[in-house]
């Protein structure tokens, strides 16, 4: 029971986040770096990047759970560090 608890307290929910806060999302192919650009009463905005240097919104649902690796959050499940999205292969 306070395993349960305990694991109950540690959940973060996606509305917890502030506005402008960065987070790494899972997409179809890949994760992809996103902002968090607008928190509403029923629903969370976020700015996706994409590959091609387009940038387009998401919106999810305020009780969207979200995991921490270290002091990254993320949203998805996973490695996201293997398929993480690479932007430009000149750096």
């Amino acid at each position: 029971m306070e395993i349960a608890a305990a694991a109950a307290a540690k959940q973060i929910t996606i509305n917890t986040l502030a506005v402008g806060a960065r987070l790494v999302v899972q997409c179809k192919k890949d994760w992809r770096a996103a902002v968090v650009s607008a928190v509403l009463e029923e629903r969370v905005v976020l700015q996706i990047c994409s590959p091609s240097g387009r940038t387009y919104r998401k919106s999810c649902a305020v009780e969207t759970v979200i995991d921490t690796s270290g002091a990254i959050p993320f949203l998805g499940e996973g490695a996201w560090r293997e398929g993480f999205a690479r932007y430009d292969s000149r750096w």
